[in-house]
């Protein structure tokens, strides 16, 4: 029984090291392997709990929180596709999704290392206007965000990639996705509340978890502040292709 807490309490801290560094892959990097120990109905309503105050934590540690501001018209399509996703089944198999998921993922993966090998000097934005989030583009990415954390607890790639594309300053990415991620988190536990996932286990499970979960945070905010916006890039990029190889993992 020790060795499994110490083991869960070893996962929860490296993933929250990773978001730490990154802004994101909590529960992408977390979930396949507590999955093996705990189940999925354990782990993602516990990740789900855990995740609101990792994002909370990140976006309270930033020294430099200029975010992108996010329309209501962002937040709402947010919404709609947590709403959609916890019916997403009736769509799509979860298996199916990630499939779907791992290889647009990876697709953009080899672009990004092609790009880098062969582009130079490349300028990041110092901030996004509003308007670039009421775009049909914007609102898309907004849905598909949400109805992944609805069906999979996977909200992170869809609007890593689209911040990644628009290439932001990564003071601007890091603090707009926590908010991003906050919102999505939000919305995903009031679902499992409502469904009686959320039991007195989960919440202390939560408890436990939480002083490891935050001492991860801070090590990898700490490592965040030392690197450049290109170096940072690089590591999304890395880490996003590592969250997309665990996503297809957990199918078997």
């Amino acid at each position: 029984m020790m060795n499994g807490h110490l083991l869960i309490g070893s996962i929860l801290f490296a993933s929250a090291l990773i978001h730490g560094l990154v802004g994101f892959a909590f529960a992408t990097t977390a979930l396949p392997l507590l999955a093996l120990i705990k189940g999925v109905k354990f782990s993602v309503p516990l990740l789900s709990l855990l995740s609101l105050l990792v994002n909370l934590a990140t976006f309270v540690m930033l020294k430099n929180k200029d975010m992108s501001k996010l329309p209501l018209s962002f937040i709402f399509a947010i919404l709609a596709g947590v709403v959609v996703g916890v019916y997403g089944f009736k769509i799509a198999s979860e298996s199916t999704l990630k499939i779907i998921l791992f290889f647009a993922i990876l697709s953009y993966f080899i672009w990004e290392m092609f790009k880098a090998l062969f582009k130079r000097g490349e300028s990041y934005l110092e901030e996004v206007k509003p308007q670039v989030f009421k775009s049909f583009k914007s609102l898309t990415v907004a849905f598909i965000v949400g109805f992944l954390g609805g069906i999979l607890y996977t909200p992170g790639p869809p609007i890593v990639i689209y911040l990644s594309i628009l290439r932001v300053k990564k003071e601007v990415f890091m603090a707009t996705l926590q908010v991003v991620f906050m919102i999505t988190a939000f919305f995903a536990i009031i679902n499992h509340i409502l469904q009686g996932n959320v039991t007195q286990e989960t919440f202390s499970s939560f408890m436990i978890s939480l002083p490891i979960v935050l001492l991860g945070i801070y090590l990898g905010q700490r490592l965040y502040i030392r690197v450049s916006t290109k170096v940072f890039y690089y590591l999304v990029n890395i880490i996003l292709f590592i969250s997309a190889v665990l996503l297809l993992l957990e199918i078997y």
